[in-house]
């Protein structure tokens, strides 16, 4: 194979790939009033986490990540990468129905989250904030996936608690 054809191969793979995963994406269901019912399951009960930050963080995290879809996020990733490697990445979890990242990452420049914060009230600040997104006419855009319109910022926040819920349990 010469260095021609080479790239040219090269290229079909990359569009093939791209392709891929803008079909695979936009076959993902986020399933809002489920994830919604789910939390408000979790209302008054005793919660436990088996990840490193109690359920009350956990929740803090996420209000947090909700609000900055709407209020605005303090810090952002540079934009070469939020205009190429972020909008693929969430592409890519879309189209494996899942999203994957470290649990105890705080979102930058956000508030440190309270580990004495009643969990049932960190709770309820989530809520309100998935309410808030909800209702939201005017979004900002995300600090590593770039400007999302709001179908995909749902997306993004079902798949981010889905994964911080797969640690808490009710005891």
């Amino acid at each position: 194979m010469n260095r021609r054809q080479f790239l040219i191969a090269g290229a079909g793979i990359a569009v093939t790939a791209a392709a891929g995963l803008e079909l695979g994406s936009r076959g993902f269901e986020a399933h809002w009033d489920a994830l919604i019912e789910q939390l408000q399951w979790l209302q008054n009960k005793e919660l436990t986490s088996s990840g490193s930050w109690n359920p009350s963080q956990v929740f803090q995290h996420l209000a947090q990540s909700v609000q900055g879809s709407f209020q605005g996020y303090p810090e952002h990733k540079a934009a070469w990468f939020t205009h190429s490697i972020g909008p693929v990445a969430l592409k890519a979890f879309k189209t494996a129905g899942a999203m994957h990242h470290p649990l105890d990452e705080v979102i930058p420049g956000m508030p440190l989250l309270d580990a004495t914060m009643p969990t049932q009230q960190a709770l309820q600040t989530l809520l309100q904030a998935l309410e808030q997104f909800s209702q939201s006419t005017s979004l900002t855009p995300h600090f590593a996936y770039g400007v999302l319109n709001h179908q995909d910022y749902q997306a993004a926040h079902v798949m981010h608690i889905r994964q911080h819920l797969q640690h808490i349990q009710s005891t």
